[in-house]
């Protein structure tokens, strides 16, 4: 029979194991995002721009890691992605989140993220989700502008499949129960698309930077403002890698090769624009009017 001693010895244990989980968030993913000059590109010529600017990729990585870049860049995603939000108060926005929808062949995936720069605060915030399929990471994302060499945010993200109409509070609500309990936004209050923008993102992936224990996948990513046509050109462009360890145990090697690697696309000078804005901060300031 279990003693007093062993149950109380027990719940200690549970409960300083249980401690220690959430003091010490993993972070599963890491991303490391440089914004692209998006002149370089136009729709009809991007395949042939993708593979010339992977081609500099690799040969300034592998310069810098003495390790292999391998694989050719394929058009891997061709999706419709939405942002929503409250128009005229940015609810989600001001507390620090966004909600996304992307549709690809007909299926609709929406995305809850918090964002902050401190790990703890990303990770303590509720982004479960009730419906089949959701999926949860807490993630690094690195960048660098002109002034600022290396600084991280950590995004708390949770996606799921969507079959609803999105056009209210309650639709975030409902896939997302923490967030309602957590900040009880009306049902009701309305959603609208931010900024009247519908983009269409065309993702090239199939390069590999081997890292050793773990390989990074090289996407580039570009946002045109509607089903792109002939010389149209992206309305941003958008070079990252990204390595991944459900435990978080990411070597001193790894994560060495790659700020040297981050640090090698850095020098892509005519490719990258480090002052440009990034994703969602280019959809919120699409149109101005939207977040007064």
């Amino acid at each position: 029979m279990m003693t007093v001693c062993s149950r109380t010895t027990g719940f200690f244990a549970t409960t300083l194991f249980s401690t220690l989980a959430l003091a010490n968030p993993d972070v599963t993913s890491r991303e490391y995002k440089l914004m692209l000059d998006a002149s370089q590109f136009t729709y009809q010529n991007e395949a042939v721009a993708v593979g010339q600017l992977l081609a500099a990729a690799e040969a300034a990585i592998e310069s810098a890691i003495a390790r292999d870049v391998s694989g050719s860049p394929v058009l891997a995603k061709q999706r419709d992605v939405r942002f929503f939000d409250t128009q005229g108060s940015c609810e989600l926005r001001q507390l620090g989140y966004s909600f996304r929808e992307r549709v690809e062949n007909g299926q609709s995936e929406v995305t809850l993220k918090f964002r902050s720069p401190d790990r703890y605060i990303s990770d303590y915030e509720d982004l479960s989700s009730t419906t089949s399929g959701s999926e949860t990471k807490l993630e690094a994302d690195i960048g660098a502008t002109s002034v600022v060499p290396f600084k991280v945010v950590y995004g708390h993200s949770t996606k799921a499949p969507n079959t609803r109409n999105l056009n209210e509070i309650k639709d975030v609500n409902h896939h997302f129960p923490g967030f309602e309990v957590d900040y009880g936004l009306s049902d009701s209050q309305s959603l609208s698309l931010v900024g009247n923008l519908v983009v269409r993102e065309h993702v090239y992936r199939g390069t590999e930077i081997d890292l050793g224990q773990y390989d990074a996948q090289i996407s580039v990513t570009l946002w045109y403002q509607g089903v792109p046509l002939g010389a149209q050109a992206p309305l941003i462009g958008e070079l990252s890698f990204r390595y991944e360890d459900g435990s978080a145990d990411y070597t001193r090697k790894v994560v060495s090769r790659a700020i040297r690697s981050f640090e090698a696309l850095k020098s892509l000078s005519s490719w990258v624009s480090p002052d440009s804005q990034t994703k969602t901060a280019f959809v919120y300031g699409f149109n101005p009017a939207f977040c007064p």
